[in-house]
């Protein structure tokens, strides 16, 4: 599918969960371990569906192409609200620098594993140490099943810098086209 000149597109962003803090300076151990585990995650879950799924009723006209990204511990939100329920009726979903989807493989998923994108920086700490632990199979992995998006930026917060191949892949994702695959890591 092919966008051009002329095609509307519209970003919203979804904000209604409580993420969990990393701030190890806390004298609460139960903020500390809110990071570690999915109950931020799934209690975020059922609002995220209500919201997409409230995006397609209220759309008129031809069914528009919906790609929900998410970044960190919300991309673990975004794989508890594609897992229950209905999923999240999006045509794409793209997770960048993900601690885990709360899933074991893509197929667990709403979404066709061909339509979920992963991006992983290097260097990214969250993805490379939190992966595979408490918040799900590590999405980046060959064997989670889900498509591996190239990344040519450094670290957990660079997947937008400007001009970089994450931010322009990210893009060609939203706009229903396919993003570069470039060299595997």
């Amino acid at each position: 599918m092919e966008r051009g000149p002329g095609q509307d597109v519209s970003v919203i962003s979804w904000l209604d969960y409580d993420a969990p803090e990393a701030n190890f300076m806390l004298d609460d151990p139960e903020l500390n371990l809110a990071i570690a585990t999915q109950g931020r995650a799934q209690d975020g879950a059922e609002g995220l569906r209500h919201f997409t799924h409230g995006l397609r009723a209220t759309h008129e006209g031809e069914r528009s192409h919906l790609t929900v990204l998410a970044h960190s511990y919300g991309s673990t939100t975004v794989g508890a609200a594609d897992a229950g329920g209905r999923g999240l009726d999006a045509d794409d979903v793209v997770v960048v620098g993900s601690p885990g989807l709360t899933v074991d493989r893509a197929d667990q998923l709403h979404i066709a594993p061909e339509r979920l994108w992963v991006g992983a920086a290097h260097g990214d700490l969250v993805s490379d140490i939190a992966s595979d632990a408490t918040l799900g199979a590590d999405p980046k992995e060959a064997e989670f099943g889900a498509q591996r998006m190239y990344v040519d930026t450094e670290g957990h917060s660079g997947y937008w810098d400007d001009g970089s191949q994450s931010l322009i892949n990210q893009g060609r994702i939203i706009a229903g086209m396919t993003p570069d695959m470039g060299p595997r890591p």
